[in-house]
């Protein structure tokens, strides 16, 4: 059961010495969102730029405490758009993992949905093609269809079209996020399963670590569960839904800032 809205929620930076003192004699590990959380959402996914600012933190934190970044995003392009090889990188919600040290997962039963994906991202991009601002967005165990930039009487036109061939495919899901819909296998998988994962393949799920888990978005809420009890987790923002997180942050500046402050701590 979700516990809080996201306004009743406290805020990370104002309550930093209270975060900091949950760390003491632990040892942290911390899993990050890319979009709208290291990064602001912008109209066009490859101008998400990392900021040096966010950069520098992350290789300082790296130095020091594992990092993940567990993204929406194909893990081969979030892993470029970071361009630190020390990380652990999540794609695709979690489908695809790979780190340090040879570690690296494919989610078996998504491998199976692949030949689906094609033939979906193929009929979608020549659909959604006669709507200006439509952009269809192919990951490898996703497709993301974009209407950020379609005006808004023909947005209802893109959801039907989606809807439309998602129908098509009995081992397809939807997922929903910000002014994104995506196709993705309808698999018992997602970035909390994805989290859980990772802290067992690397040992981190005993009473001397602490996880924390930064996010935006409702594809977040999973990791944020898994959390909710035995770590830390953040919430960027507001998607107007009720969550998992403990505390929240306003905006990715404010992602920037705590990153900032969590370094100089640890450190």
């Amino acid at each position: 059961m979700k516990i809080n809205r996201t306004k009743d929620l406290p805020h990370a930076l104002k309550n930093i010495n209270e975060i900091i003192s949950k760390l003491e004699n632990k040892i942290p590990s911390l899993f990050l969102d890319y979009d709208g959380t290291l990064t602001p959402i912008v109209s066009d996914p490859e101008k998400a730029i990392l900021s040096e600012k966010n950069k520098k933190s992350i290789i300082k934190l790296a130095q020091i405490i594992q990092v993940a970044v567990i993204s929406g995003r194909d893990r081969a392009n979030v892993a470029s758009k970071i361009g630190l090889e020390n990380l652990i990188y999540a794609g695709s919600h979690g489908y695809d993992i790979t780190g340090p040290n040879g570690l690296d997962m494919q989610y078996g039963p998504g491998q199976e949905t692949l030949p689906l994906l094609d033939k979906a991202e193929e009929n979608l991009k020549r659909v959604l093609a006669e709507i200006p601002g439509a952009m269809v967005e192919r990951k490898k165990y996703a497709i993301a269809v974009h209407y950020r930039n379609v005006e808004d009487s023909k947005v209802e036109v893109v959801q039907s079209i989606v809807n439309k061939e998602l129908g098509k495919y009995n081992s397809l899901k939807e997922g929903l996020g910000k002014k994104i819909i995506e196709l993705k296998p309808d698999l018992d998988w997602h970035k909390g399963k994805a989290l859980n994962w990772i802290l067992e393949k690397l040992d981190l799920h005993s009473q001397k670590y602490i996880p924390i888990f930064i996010g935006d978005d409702v594809t977040d809420e999973d990791a944020l569960e898994v959390l909710k009890d035995d770590g830390i987790g953040i919430i960027v923002g507001n998607h107007d839904e009720t969550t998992y997180a403990n505390y929240i942050l306003d905006n990715t500046d404010e992602v920037s800032e705590f990153l900032e402050q969590l370094a100089d701590h640890l450190s």
